[in-house]
């Protein structure tokens, strides 16, 4: 084919170009998604963020005076002498072997 003849035949062809609106409409869709992500990733971080801190900041673990250690803390035993749980516990053991025994 001939240069004038290739001209030509371009020439005749139309040309699709969106128009302004099409192209408008479809930067809007873009900066929009691009919003949507960025509000979503935000939001994520900022509830990981809290979780992070609630959960971090939480004791570990609260110990509670048990009625025993309140009753033995009252007592005044001698340094040679097992605390009052453990004697309670001595008894116990003893007096279900007995039972057990009967």
């Amino acid at each position: 084919m001939e240069y004038n003849e290739l001209i030509t035949r371009a020439q005749r062809v139309a040309v699709d170009a969106p128009d302004t609106d099409a192209i408008m409409a479809g930067m809007r869709r873009t900066l929009h998604r691009r919003q949507q992500r960025r509000q979503v990733l935000f939001s994520t971080l900022l509830v990981l963020a809290v979780g992070v801190a609630v959960f971090s900041f939480q004791p570990r673990y609260e110990s509670h005076v048990t009625l025993a250690e309140l009753v033995s803390s009252r007592i005044d035993t001698p340094p040679t002498r097992p605390p009052a749980p453990l004697v309670g516990y001595r008894h116990s053991m003893y007096n279900r072997q007995i039972y057990t025994l009967l």
